[in-house]
């Protein structure tokens, strides 16, 4: 079984440890200490090259430095990898929901004592978020490789810069394909796009070898 890597945000370290003791089995845990600013922590979440967050919603608690929470950190990276599997532990449920846009995402952190159903859910949405990369990733290549040997029609075009933009949005929000070249309706240029594509599935395939470890 393929064993993810799970990045988990915490400012205390006996809920650290717990964590790691609940998943030492399912996932690979990087620790990130929440640092002051909302946006270093949430760089160095997505520099770590995980498949998941995990985030306590309290992060100021022991740190009266941190002035965000597990919900802003969230957001955050929500912001830059959309769809990206997003998890809140918290012993404040209540609180967590009602700053939170999704209570599907919230857990009670008793859960770590009461089975593998949180386990079981982090797992599932790593799977379904790298499959809908995956698929998209693989219909573009297929446009663009037919774009090769056939004028594509204006829906298929269509669909290629569509594809592009949700792949963009799903990783780290930088764009696979140049702007001039995703608007072309002229399909000689597409040929151009292989490269960036290319240098697309490369980080993908990567994302892959890593998680066959």
């Amino acid at each position: 079984m393929t064993k993810y890597k799970v990045a988990y945000v915490d400012e205390s370290d006996i809920d650290v440890r717990r964590f790691q003791r609940f998943s030492y089995n399912h996932f690979d845990v990087t620790i990130i200490p929440p640092l002051p600013l909302l946006e270093d922590t949430s760089d160095l979440v997505i520099e770590s090259h995980v498949d998941a967050l995990v985030a306590d919603f309290d992060l100021s608690e022991q740190n009266s430095a941190i002035h965000y929470n597990g919900t802003d950190l969230v957001s955050s990276i929500l912001g830059k990898m959309e769809g990206f599997p997003v998890f809140i532990l918290t012993s404040f449920e209540d609180d967590a929901i009602s700053k939170g846009e999704d209570v599907n995402i919230v857990y009670e952190k008793k859960e770590m004592d009461q089975g593998e159903k949180l386990l079981d859910r982090i797992r599932i949405q790593i799977d379904k978020y790298k499959h809908k990369l995956e698929r998209d990733e693989n219909r573009l290549l297929e446009l663009l490789l037919d774009g090769q040997n056939r004028n594509l029609n204006a829906f298929e075009i269509e669909e290629i810069a569509e594809l592009d933009q949700r792949i963009e949005k799903a990783l780290d929000g930088e764009s696979r394909i140049p702007n001039e070249l995703r608007q072309s309706k002229d399909t000689r240029k597409l040929s151009e796009l292989l490269t960036k594509v290319d240098m697309l599935a490369q980080k993908l395939r990567k994302s892959h070898d890593s998680d066959s470890i």
